[in-house]
């Protein structure tokens, strides 16, 4: 469980949740549905979206490459079956 401050979103949905924390999904959760959005609200339309947010939250100072590597790299554990 994590805060709305972990994630740098606002708590207006997991303020309405008893423990007021959002759940992050098992891995291959993120790739159930991705016509929707990423995110509990379907706030990012792609996975770069995803990690460009997490980058700037962070301050993990990735390029723009290692941005697009993370995002493959993501999605061959997705094909691979990963878990979580």
């Amino acid at each position: 469980m994590h805060t709305a401050a972990e994630m740098g979103v606002d708590t207006f949905q997991a303020d309405r949740l008893p423990d007021q924390a959002y759940r992050t999904a098992p891995f291959k959760g993120p790739f159930t549905r991705t016509e929707g959005g990423f995110f509990h609200d379907g706030r990012f339309a792609m996975l770069l979206d995803v990690v460009n947010h997490y980058e700037g939250l962070l301050g993990l100072k990735l390029g723009e490459k290692q941005n697009t590597d993370l995002v493959e790299y993501l999605k061959s554990l997705q094909k691979e079956g990963g878990t979580s």
